[in-house]
């Protein structure tokens, strides 16, 4: 086997001061220790329809003000406000199908060597994805449907609220990855899922 393997297989590295990790290849894992499949796949689909909503927001804010005062909206802002509703709705779906099958199969165990701080701050930035995850898309179709602003001003506050959160649990992401030196990214990539 080459050298380039063998250290690909087992790395010692040095993390946090005094803490020594040995990280092994995610082909490696046992199963329980792996998200499933379907919790990896709906993890990135639910990326992408963040990363789509984030760009066409705006649209939405212009269909929700225009629908409220009656005005006469371009076909791209009233696509694009519908669009809106359809994915919001599609990440309550994700979510909601995401934490059955966490429920039920399990999340694979947070590594040994986590110091208390960072198990409790991915702990806090997980309930936090779920909980506005969930909410906002349920906020936001109250809001359109009774025309409520209100609602609608606490759902735009709550968008920037959850780019925060997503913005921590990237970087524990990469702070597990680069400073800890764990296997925690590389678990939910793509193809990484239980075998079945």
């Amino acid at each position: 086997m080459p050298f380039y393997a063998k250290q690909r297989l087992r790395r010692i590295s040095l993390t946090a001061p005094g803490v020594v990790m040995i990280n092994s290849s995610i082909a490696n894992l046992p199963n329980e220790d792996r998200w499933t499949r379907l919790n990896i796949t709906l993890h990135w689909l639910i990326v992408v329809l963040l990363a789509f909503q984030f760009f066409i927001g705006e649209w939405m804010v212009a269909f929700f003000d225009g629908g409220i005062e009656g005005k006469t909206m371009d076909a791209l802002t009233v696509t694009f406000g519908y669009l809106h509703v359809v994915i919001g709705l599609s990440i309550f779906v994700a979510i909601a199908l995401r934490l059955w099958d966490r429920l039920a199969h399990g999340r694979p165990p947070h590594w040994e060597g986590e110091p208390n701080w960072a198990s409790v701050l991915a702990r806090i930035t997980h309930f936090g994805l779920y909980a506005l995850l969930l909410i906002m898309p349920l906020a936001g179709l109250v809001s359109w449907w009774f025309s409520n602003e209100w609602i609608g001003d606490q759902h735009v506050l709550a968008s920037n609220v959850l780019m925060a959160f997503v913005a921590l649990h990237i970087a524990g992401a990469l702070a597990n990855h680069f400073w800890f030196k764990t296997d925690v990214l590389r678990r939910i990539l793509p193809g990484q899922g239980r075998k079945t």
